[in-house]
């Protein structure tokens, strides 16, 4: 074999084993990643007919226009409202809940961005 066909066969034989390392060290710390994901949280986690439900929201991008949707685990969501971010990417919104809703378990989102960005919570809206 010449020597210029040796020294390409090393090479190919040593490329995954660079492209690997190089992947590696440039993952982003995990704990970084869960630290800006957007939190929602309902202040209630049950709330009855013509009640106030609150929602709180952080981690979201700052001065963002947020819309905050509810619906079914398994169903389609509704808008119940929009909700502004300050500088530090929180929010906290009211939703006055209708006086002939009836009883359900809901889950509550906050999207920004068409949903690319996201966070969600659960409630109960019960009846008396």
């Amino acid at each position: 074999m010449t020597p210029l066909r040796c020294t390409a066969l090393t090479a190919l034989a040593l490329l995954p084993v660079a492209t690997i390392a190089v992947a590696q060290s440039t993952a982003a710390p995990r704990s970084d990643t869960a630290a800006r994901a957007p939190q929602l949280t309902a202040a209630s986690a049950t709330v009855k007919p013509g009640e106030t439900l609150t929602l709180t929201g952080r981690g979201f991008p700052s001065n963002a226009h947020l819309a905050l949707l509810a619906g079914p685990h398994d169903g389609d969501a509704k808008r119940i409202g929009g909700a502004q971010t300050g500088q530090r990417g929180t929010f906290t919104a009211k939703i006055r809940i209708r006086k002939n809703s009836s009883a359900a378990a809901l889950i509550a989102r906050a999207c920004f961005d068409a949903c690319n960005v996201k966070a969600s919570t659960r409630f109960r809206i019960v009846t008396p």
